[in-house]
């Protein structure tokens, strides 16, 4: 029973502290950029990391079974993988653009497991024997990394695109005017 509260309270102390991450990099972005909210922004994503890692590792302990059972560990695992490539970026250079598209990445997912899906997939399964195998939960969870970076390459394609057609279409309308 202490297992569940731990993962609940973990599960909201991420959730809130990413809402509040999104909110400070909106605000970097699109009203100028200040020092001391990045830090904090940045430090944020790394409470959010350490409560999403703890929630994985309890449920780890709890099940007796890597946490990658049923759909809502999935997505926390998902969530987990997008706020690592969230930090890879800051060891080399602390003004980021792609933590304005991980940090939404990392909320919509995590809103999506923990509001979206029902309670009865919130509870962990014991695996079938076919899949208990060490090599399996390393294919399962290099594939749910890999489509986090897939995620966050196709979000950047996308913000390249909108970036680009807004350039045009700026364009567009003052040769039109003039």
């Amino acid at each position: 029973m202490i297992f569940v509260t731990l993962e609940h309270i973990l599960t909201h102390i991420s959730f809130s502290i990413i809402s509040i991450v999104i909110m400070i990099h909106l605000m970097n972005l699109l009203v100028y950029e200040i020092e001391g909210l990045r830090n904090s922004s940045e430090k944020g994503i790394i409470v959010t990391f350490f409560s999403i890692t703890g929630f994985l590792v309890i449920r780890w302990i709890s099940s007796g079974h890597f946490p990658l059972s049923n759909l809502y560990e999935s997505l926390i695992f998902l969530s987990w993988s997008l706020s690592i490539i969230h930090m890879i970026p800051y060891l080399g250079n602390h003004k980021n653009y792609l933590s304005t598209i991980t940090a939404p990445s990392v909320i919509f997912t995590q809103g999506f497991a923990t509001s979206g899906l029902s309670i009865e997939m919130h509870q962990s399964e014991i695996l079938v024997p076919a899949l208990q195998s060490h090599w399996l939960m390393m294919h399962v969870s290099m594939m749910l990394l890999s489509y986090a970076v897939l995620l966050c390459g196709s979000l950047l394609s996308v913000a390249l695109i909108v970036i680009t057609f807004r350039k045009n279409i700026y364009f567009f309308f003052l040769t039109r005017i003039l």
